[in-house]
């Protein structure tokens, strides 16, 4: 078979799987009040979307796509009929979104295939995943669990804002600077010393001491906890 015959016979298919989508649309249009068996159906050829629901627009009609690579009946890998169904079913909901009032409890989840449109998978039974799984269809799905907003644990939340405050405070006071350059510490190792220079960090601050004919570098911080006071308050 050449690629035209394959064409040819792809589109002499159109009235048949015409009909079975506006057959299952007006089964949904009735039990919803809807009127989606009513919006044109147009055919494609496209090799990576399966299908599509495109709404009113300034540059186009509303209108249902669907490509014939994947539920044309003479190809031999076309989709089994339920899934064929859960693919207009898919794009049906896509319509309902725009035609049916959401309850405030199914608009948490924002974006095309959000809660808004599995709240509308649920209503007639539409497997909500964005993409084609084979065999998906048969599979079931717990709506309830799917269409619940994640519960946010207010008290956790609290906590952990009050842990990142505290943290912010203990940051902000070891910047602090609490000693001053020509003051005199006591070491319990290097004896006395005195403070030759003072950096400041953006959570410490660093001392150079001066012992004898030695420097070294503290942590300003490590000498509060220790009690290592100044000579001058002993």
């Amino acid at each position: 078979m050449t690629k035209q015959q394959m064409f040819k016979m792809l589109h002499d298919e159109e009235p048949i799987l015409r009909a079975e989508i506006t057959a299952l649309y007006s089964v949904l249009d009735h039990k919803l009040g809807l009127h989606g068996a009513e919006v044109p159906i147009t055919f494609g050829m496209d090799e990576k979307a399966l299908g599509s629901y495109m709404p009113p627009s300034a540059d186009d009609d509303e209108h249902f796509q669907f490509s014939l690579f994947f539920i044309g009946f003479c190809l031999n890998e076309q989709l089994s009929k339920e899934d064929r169904m859960n693919l207009y079913k898919h794009e049906y909901a896509h319509y309902m979104t725009r035609n049916i009032p959401i309850p405030q409890e199914y608009t948490w989840q924002p974006g095309v295939h959000g809660s808004a449109w599995k709240y509308c998978c649920s209503l007639i039974g539409a497997i909500p995943s964005d993409y084609y799984v084979e065999g998906q269809s048969l599979k079931k799905v717990d709506f309830d669990s799917l269409l619940t907003r994640p519960s946010v644990d207010h008290k956790q939340v609290q906590m952990l804002d009050t842990y990142r405050t505290q943290r912010a405070y203990k940051k902000m006071e070891n910047a602090k600077i609490k000693y001053d350059i020509g003051d005199v510490v006591n070491h319990p190792k290097f004896g006395e010393g005195t403070i030759t220079n003072i950096e400041k960090g953006a959570s410490s601050v660093s001392l150079y001491i001066n012992f004898g004919e030695e420097t070294k570098i503290i942590d300003q911080q490590w000498l509060i906890k220790t009690n290592y006071k100044k000579m001058s308050e002993r």
